[in-house]
């Protein structure tokens, strides 16, 4: 099991306020702790899940981070409100049998670049 994921970023505040606005829609909180930095939570034990990381001027290298949600409504509205946040569309919200026989996802790339994915399976 996953405990945490860290994603590098050129701008901590600038991803901060549009991971807050993508993640809310699939049930994640956004966190700000001195100590660790700005991080997001499902709620369900107030953990670190999903933490920012200044890269400080060094190159970001994109990645691909999926977001489980509970239902379609809940994949069309992160990926609105990735769209209204600032994010670029990788892919609308819809079925992909190419991944399963009941995948459901919406893509959006973030300010770097990475790809991140709401879906349900």
């Amino acid at each position: 099991m996953i405990d945490h994921i860290v994603l590098f970023v050129s701008d901590a505040a600038r991803s901060a306020d549009f991971y807050e606005k993508l993640l809310a829609p699939v049930g994640y909180e956004r966190k700000d702790d001195p100590n660790v930095g700005t991080f997001f939570t499902n709620g369900e034990d107030g953990d670190l899940i999903f933490l920012i990381v200044p890269r400080d001027g060094q190159p970001v290298q994109p990645v691909h981070v999926a977001f489980r949600a509970h239902n379609e409504d809940e994949v069309k509205a992160f990926h609105k409100a990735g769209l209204a946040a600032g994010g670029t569309d990788n892919g609308a919200p819809g079925p992909r049998p190419n991944y399963g026989p009941t995948y459901y996802a919406a893509f959006i790339h973030d300010p770097d670049g990475n790809n991140i994915e709401a879906m349900l399976s």
